[in-house]
């Protein structure tokens, strides 16, 4: 997948759709179905259209987000997207009206030949753009157009605010059925310590980046992704009280049956359940009895799933 970070985009004979995408969730899935079944029926290339921003300018003052943008790319290419733009935005773009978006971005620079947007989808100044318009706009300019209605579950439409606020709370199946997939981690491996080792149980440390939205701090069942193999295990998400605090949260795994070298790869680690708080142990000799403890539930979990 091509990724163009860039004010200045130049594509022909394109399939688009826009959004932020944060999440990559089951009502963005659809519209990246839409996009792969029409550039099956008519070539081109597809493309996800979204925008590079400061993550605190649209998601409150927390500034988290369910993926970054890293994580972002790799699902989307996993989907099948050949381009994700990621337009710049500044003072000046977003003043850009909402007809000036369609006819100099989506039609001018995209190459649009069909667009597939939510039904609740806007864009352009005042956020004045919405499916209706681009409607209207059709034979001028000879695009196709798939407007797709909110996917819902529980009765309820998907939104990343409603699969963040599953995770703020730990509900990681919940939040996996609305995401289509499980939550996940991924980065490359840290050191650590180098604790775990001399307990018998050597560990994997990830350390995202502050825009990352985590689960509560607290042991998780996982399934993590390495070059050489998918491991289960046990992750705690915290700041490991016990061997001594730290500023930012660590997404630290001991994996099931592993003894290879990880350090410096890339791997993904993806959240199953919830299984307990994370606590203060007196002494490492009562946080190894417990992590045994959760080695064996880890074991169970997955045998049962």
């Amino acid at each position: 997948m091509d990724y163009l970070c860039a004010k200045d985009v130049s594509l022909q004979d394109t399939c688009v759709t826009i959004g932020k995408f944060d999440g990559v969730h089951l009502g963005h899935r659809l519209l990246l179905e839409k996009l792969s079944v029409e550039k099956q029926r008519a070539g081109g290339k597809s493309v996800v259209f979204t925008f590079d921003f400061h993550p605190g300018m649209f998601f409150g003052s927390s500034g988290k987000l369910i993926y970054t943008q890293e994580e972002k790319k790799e699902i989307l290419a996993g989907c099948g997207v050949d381009v994700l733009v990621a337009y710049p935005f500044t003072e000046l773009t977003s003043a850009v009206e909402a007809e000036d978006f369609i006819a100099d971005i989506l039609i001018g620079q995209l190459g649009a030949k069909f667009i597939a947007v939510g039904e609740d989808n806007r864009f352009g100044h005042n956020r004045r753009g919405d499916a209706r318009m681009l409607k209207g706009f059709q034979k001028d300019f000879g695009y196709g157009l798939a407007v797709c209605e909110r996917v819902k579950y529980a009765g309820e439409a998907i939104s990343s605010t409603r699969i963040r606020e599953q995770i703020i709370a730990g509900n990681m199946e919940e939040a996996a059925q609305m995401l289509g997939s499980r939550y996940h981690v991924a980065g490359e491996v840290g050191r650590g310590r180098g604790l775990g080792g001399t307990l018998g149980f050597p560990t994997i440390n990830l350390i995202p980046p502050q825009e990352k939205l985590l689960p509560p701090n607290g042991v998780y069942m996982t399934r993590t992704t390495l070059p050489d193999g998918v491991f289960f295990g046990v992750t705690n998400v915290g700041l490991r009280p016990t061997v001594g605090v730290q500023d930012k949260p660590w997404v630290e795994t001991c994996l099931l049956n592993y003894r290879g070298d990880c350090y410096g790869k890339q791997v993904k680690t993806e959240f199953f359940h919830f299984e307990r708080e994370e606590r203060r142990f007196l002494d490492v000799s009562l946080l190894r009895e417990q992590v045994l403890r959760d080695m064996e539930s880890c074991r169970a979990y997955f045998a049962a799933v």
